[in-house]
């Protein structure tokens, strides 16, 4: 793991919990690993049958020791590692997308949470009827506002940590690609 406290791994127990309400298998999915930090994640929907993992991390020394890990853990193939973070609009070609399933641990000091939100909503990256799940503190409130085709399914709260869980309902480009390539 790197050093200097740049990374907060998502706790085993809400991890655990978080697969859990996924449910037991993420066969044939398509996985956006975002704020990715050590992979925890992503990792965990590869090992549960997720087809392939983009890993969306801004810092360049922790998106080694993600390939590293990959590389050891024998996933490489199946990984995909992008430098950067969605704020804005990105194009629909990020390796591994469309995505059926993103998973979100912003950093909790920072008001990026809504503003990923958005970007992401505003991007074509989501298979149709795609999962969103962010990590938040309790004390924060879920993100509702300007969200367009996402809404908040459920939330759940695990200690200090929150999982919110939203399911985009819009279609995009990605999914007329996607069912082109057959």
């Amino acid at each position: 793991m790197p050093s200097g406290g740049k990374v907060r791994p998502t706790a085993d127990r809400v991890r655990e919990a978080l697969f859990d309400i996924l449910g037991p298998t993420l066969e044939g999915t398509r996985v956006l690993d975002a704020f990715a930090g050590t992979g925890a994640l992503g990792f965990e929907a590869l090992s549960r049958g997720a087809r392939i993992v983009t890993f969306l991390e801004c810092d360049c020394e922790i998106l080694a020791v993600l390939r590293r890990n990959a590389r050891d853990l024998g996933v490489e193939d199946r990984c995909r590692l992008v430098p950067g973070f969605i704020e804005t609009p990105i194009p629909w070609r990020i390796p591994g997308g469309p995505f059926h399933l993103v998973l979100a641990d912003p950093p909790y000091e920072d008001p990026v949470r809504g503003r990923f939100l958005r970007g992401l909503d505003a991007s074509a990256v989501l298979a149709k009827f795609a999962r969103v799940v962010v990590e938040r503190d309790h004390r924060a409130p879920p993100t509702l506002e300007g969200l367009g085709s996402l809404f908040l399914e459920r939330s759940a709260r695990y200690g200090r940590t929150c999982l919110d869980f939203y399911r985009w309902a819009g279609a995009s480009r990605a999914d007329d690609l996607e069912s082109e390539a057959g």
